[in-house]
């Protein structure tokens, strides 16, 4: 059985990024990755602080376990938005995972920028 290819048809061309959700994609990437590292050096800092070390002198406290835990989610996220930005021609996958990266980013910004406002008002206060 043969299969037969028209000359004449080419295939959909898919249509590029903006510049702004290139740049919320980049700032989305290196903020994810940022608060990644953060949080698992949180993880590993945090058994010596609160002088909560096991059997094998290990990171036990369930604390320190949430931590690595929210950096594996945060890390997960962007490997899925990653993948359906990839797969994603011009279907539903690729306005969801842009709104996903863009809601993510909103998520790790917003609570710095909470901190660093209450900081300044309470110095100054």
């Amino acid at each position: 059985m043969e299969k037969y290819v028209a000359v004449n048809q080419r295939p959909r061309p898919v249509r590029r990024l903006s510049v702004g959700w290139a740049v919320t994609l980049t700032f989305d990437s290196l903020a994810t990755a940022l608060a990644s590292l953060v949080l698992c050096g949180t993880g590993l800092l945090l058994p010596g602080i609160t002088e909560d070390y096991g059997p094998a002198t290990g990171p036990t406290s369930p604390m320190a376990l949430a931590f690595f835990a929210a950096a594996l989610v945060l890390m997960a996220s962007l490997a899925a938005t990653a993948t359906l930005l990839s797969r994603a021609g011009t279907g539903r996958a690729r306005p969801f995972a842009l709104w996903l990266s863009a809601a993510r980013l909103a998520l790790l910004v917003l609570p710095v920028a909470i901190f660093v406002a209450y900081g300044i008002l309470t110095i100054e206060s």
